[in-house]
């Protein structure tokens, strides 16, 4: 019997220039499928070097054997085509020598091409939690080792080099410092060196990390707030400033579980950009101070000064993501016929030409619990973050779910969105797809971007998480997704069910238009 269209998108093997970044993960590279005896890998970054676009570095957690989860780094030197280049994030040098696990994988590039690979670390048996950055002045062959505590004898590192933050250590119950970003861009006019900055190594850039401070009380058993943190550095992450909160408070962080305050203080998934004309750093986030059961918002805030001080938050737009819209599996948020969680969270990128101000992000506004139907949305400023544009629903056209955006504005001002999809293998299966405006994100066209569709029950512990993001990156007529993918999983049948199935990066490098 012939297969049907959807059955045959299902299981066809066809060939591919999607390109599997970290590595053959099959015990037989012949085979389409492993032997169970893969390791996941998801939670994907990207990044191009902007002196040379041939160098593209990808990222993801990479749970190797014996060893916890680690920042798997992926390297290419011809424009993402191949990564020949595999290297793990160094691990934190702490005065116990523990080995801690990683997650939050972020790989970016500052205007000279120096690369960072940045990441949150933790005891898994401890409260110990640490937010470090690991750099490479040489397009990701070798990697600088972040130091908290005396450094090997006879090295050259530096205590304190690559550590952006701290808590207590591993009887801090209290703080756990979670979910970072980072950006790289210019100092404004007039901002002063972060103190101890290493006259040697000052960069004509400042890197900034943001990120989620969890305080949970003296006794760690409370949930205090969420708010959102930034430190930066001037000397490619030698020293840092002091963390300052940033998140700020406005008549809209109407509810609070803690203080009745009016502060923006509960949030997640905070990302920087910088505006490469001026300096001025913008800070999009999530933010949960809202009496609702249905939506949550979007907000951003605004810095001119290099981070010294910021202006109060600006709300970009609700998302109907709240704990009615969404069905729970695992006791997390996830979609119908899924139990990998999900959230609303994208990113904010800047036209490098104009200023002009871009967010992506997901919600279920047009689904219910029992059916979702998530959607995609861009929204944009074009007077520095003060006012937004209605979200646009780039992929209105499905009634199937499109989550996990991530916007990339190219040079040239081109705009390309990158996300799951679950309209082309049918309602169970995942795959990526790229939509790209060259209007100021007025219209966007959609393509296909993975070549097979694959099932995330297959991809972590039953299915349970498939990550929190993919990664997309652009340089002048080409946009390179990066997403997880288990299409090389085994399959479930009798007697191979292993509890931690595989997923891989895979990358591709997508024509887009050049303006």
């Amino acid at each position: 019997m012939t297969a049907t269209p959807e059955v045959a998108a299902r299981t066809r093997a066809v060939p591919s220039d999607d390109v599997q970044a970290n590595g053959d993960n099959k015990a037989d590279p012949r085979a389409q499928f492993g032997s169970g005896s893969g390791l996941p890998a998801n939670e994907t970054a990207i990044a191009i070097n902007p002196t040379n676009p041939r160098n593209v570095i990808a990222a993801s957690n990479d749970y190797e054997p014996a060893v916890d989860s680690t920042m798997g780094l992926y390297v290419s030197f011809d424009g993402g085509k191949t990564f020949p280049y595999t290297r793990h994030a160094r691990q934190i040098i702490t005065p116990q020598r523990n080995m801690y696990g990683t997650g939050d994988p972020v790989v970016v590039f500052d205007r000279e091409g120096v690369a960072y690979a940045v990441f949150i670390s933790f005891g898994r048996s401890n409260f110990d939690s640490y937010i470090a950055v690991s750099r490479s002045t040489d397009s990701g062959v070798t990697w600088s080792a972040p130091v908290d505590g005396a450094p090997p004898a006879g090295t050259e590192m530096t205590p304190g080099d690559g550590i952006v933050v701290h808590n207590g250590g591993p009887d801090d119950a209290q703080f756990f410092h979670d979910k970072e970003w980072a950006v790289a861009g210019p100092r404004p006019p007039g901002a002063t060196l972060v103190p101890g900055t290493d006259q040697g190594h000052v960069s004509p850039d400042r890197l900034y990390v943001t990120w989620t401070v969890f305080d949970s009380d003296v006794d760690g058993l409370g949930n205090v707030d969420s708010a959102i943190h930034v430190a930066y550095s001037d000397d490619q992450g030698r020293h840092w400033s002091a963390p300052q909160e940033i998140s700020g408070s406005a008549p809209f962080c109407d509810f609070q579980t803690g203080d009745q305050d009016g502060a923006c203080d509960e949030d997640q998934f905070s990302v920087p950009v910088v505006d490469p004309r001026t300096g001025a750093v913008y800070v999009a986030f999530e933010n949960f101070n809202v009496n609702s059961t249905e939506r949550n918002q979007y907000l951003v805030v605004r810095s001119a000064n290099g981070g010294a001080t910021w202006d109060p938050p600006v709300k970009i737009a609700d998302v109907f993501d709240g704990a009615d819209k969404y069905p729970v599996c695992a006791g997390r948020q996830t979609l119908d016929l899924m139990c990998a969680r999900t959230n609303a969270a994208g990113n904010i990128d800047i036209d490098p030409r104009t200023g002009r101000l871009y967010l992506a992000f997901s919600d279920n506004r047009n689904g219910t619990a029992a059916d979702t139907n998530t959607d995609v949305f861009v929204s944009s400023s074009g007077d520095g973050g003060r006012t937004w544009s209605s979200p646009l629903n780039i992929t209105r056209e499905s009634v199937d779910d499109q989550w996990f955006p991530w916007l990339s504005v190219a040079p040239d001002g081109v705009v390309a969105v990158t996300y799951f999809d679950r309209r082309y293998g049918g309602p169970k299966l995942i795959d990526t797809s790229l939509s790209v405006s060259t209007n100021t994100g007025r219209t966007f066209n959609t393509r296909r971007v993975s070549e097979q569709s694959w099932n995330p029950d297959l991809a972590f512990r039953q299915g349970t998480f498939i990550g929190d993001y993919n990664g997309l990156d652009t340089s002048r007529g080409v946009a390179i997704p990066c997403w997880t993918d288990a299409r090389f999983a085994e399959p479930n049948v009798a007697g191979n069910n292993p509890p931690n199935q595989q997923s891989d990066v895979m990358v591709d490098a997508e024509p887009i238009p050049t303006r």
